[in-house]
């Protein structure tokens, strides 16, 4: 039975438990678990245990690549929608499959031999032990138990634990929030909790719902637009709140075939808008159904590190249709979100994007005025949709075409002869579904 306590404090000022976790600025998520072998992000909690059967486990080597990638932390997904236990719950766990390897204890252990503070994510929701997957149900007295059961196990058999992700916390009542929150801070007192609301999902506001209490502000996929300043205001009171933005090495949380990583230039700007503006970065790098990190996801880290070492090898000229007048011929259920000026607003993690059924469409961007321009850089969201497209300048009423490609990708650089033209357009000539681009960019040299 939970005995009530004297409640735990948020920080007021930066005290060194927040400014030593502000001085990791980069981590690893490593989401893993039971949708890694049923594909299935959104888990309804029903695959048989025995479905997780990775050939080659290896948790070290998940630690190890994220010290080699100059990465401080690590927080590793020991529960997350699925209800799957990466540990030896006594409910839906390891122990039930064919391999038993206590996930969580193993990490722990890598984490200390590798010197990478360890952090533990656990997900409210729980389609397994809830029965169904809700997002906003209230959780019945029983699987609140179960909660506050598997935080205690976390907590007291893995000593150590730096950082406390809990998922959902939405679903959770204000007082079932503070629960835990005091809960963890009685059981490990050096830990820092994280209720996961991001704070950009309700402009305007400094701390949405279902997002207190917590000793961090988390930003999802969104980096804060200018420098994070960790002063903020919640329920009338000023509170330290250190600023961590999620994201993605590939496209997905978890790993999914066929999914490859982002670009080196993508992945460094998202590094660039997080640790460059305060706040620290978390970074998604799941390892496949081997129970290994994939050695593209390796290689890929291994280019980030340069990239950050280096920063000067990142430096492009400026792009001529950055923040220009831009439209299309078709906009994905007219939805201004994916508008064509998402593609020419220097931000690749916007994009223009099209109805599904869009075989052929057209970007065009007016450069204002006459511009001579000699190469270009294209980044498609969904890599190889793209099957046949023109580059085009208007002559007078006729586009005519000054270069013409294949396949795009993620990140294709192309070069031509001189062009000076005023309107220039993207034509995707075929396209297997509708095409969508992060990014068009023309450059003067």
């Amino acid at each position: 039975m939970w005995i009530p306590l004297l409640a735990m404090a948020q920080a007021v000022t930066r005290t060194p438990q927040l400014a030593a976790w502000e001085d990791l600025h980069y981590g690893m998520f490593i989401h893993y678990g039971m949708s890694t072998f049923d594909q299935s992000e959104i888990n309804d909690g029903q695959s048989a245990p025995s479905l997780y059967n990775p050939t080659d486990l290896d948790v070290r080597q998940w630690v190890r690549t994220a010290k080699r990638a100059g990465m401080k932390y690590a927080v590793l997904t020991a529960k997350h929608t699925a209800g799957f236990c990466l540990w030896p719950s006594g409910d839906y766990d390891v122990t039930q499959s064919p391999v038993k390897t206590d996930v969580v204890g193993e990490f722990m252990k890598a984490c200390k031999a590798e010197g990478i503070k360890p952090g533990i994510y656990y997900c409210i929701m729980d389609g397994h032990n809830e029965g169904r997957v809700t997002w906003d149900a209230p959780l019945t007295p029983e699987y609140f138990s179960l909660v506050k059961k598997h935080l205690t196990q976390l907590h007291t058999r893995y000593p150590g634990i730096f950082e406390q992700w809990l998922d959902i916390p939405g679903k959770l009542t204000p007082n079932q929030r503070r629960e835990l929150y005091d809960l963890i801070h009685r059981l490990s007192p050096g830990c820092l909790v994280l209720m996961n609301v991001s704070i950009w999902t309700k402009p305007g506001t400094s701390m949405p719902e279902g997002a207190w209490p917590t000793d961090l502000a988390v930003g999802e996929r969104n980096a804060p637009p200018t420098r994070h300043n960790p002063v903020m205001e919640i329920h009338g009171n000023s509170y330290y709140m250190p600023l961590e933005v999620c994201d993605t090495l590939e496209e997905n949380w978890f790993w999914v075939k066929g999914d490859e990583p982002r670009t080196v230039r993508r992945l460094y700007k998202i590094y660039q808008n997080s640790v460059g503006r305060g706040a620290n970065l978390l970074l998604d790098v799941p390892p496949d159904t081997t129970g290994k990190i994939p050695q593209s996801s390796v290689q890929r880290l291994m280019e980030l590190k340069k990239a950050i070492d280096h920063p000067d090898t990142m430096s492009t000229p400026p792009s001529l249709t950055f923040g220009k007048e831009a439209r299309a011929s078709n906009v994905y259920h007219q939805d201004e979100q994916w508008s064509p000026k998402s593609a020419v607003d220097g931000d690749d993690s916007t994009r223009w994007a099209t109805d599904d059924d869009a075989h052929q469409a057209w970007l065009e961007v007016d450069l204002d005025s006459e511009q001579t321009f000699r190469s270009a850089m294209l980044s498609e969201a969904y890599p190889n949709r793209v099957r046949r497209f023109d580059l085009q300048a208007l002559r007078g009423t006729e586009w005519k075409t000054f270069y013409h490609g294949t396949t795009i990708g993620p990140d294709l650089r192309v070069r031509f002869k001189p062009v000076t033209a005023r309107r220039v357009r993207l034509n995707v000539l075929e396209a297997s579904v509708g095409p969508t681009i992060w990014e068009f960019q023309l450059y003067a040299r």
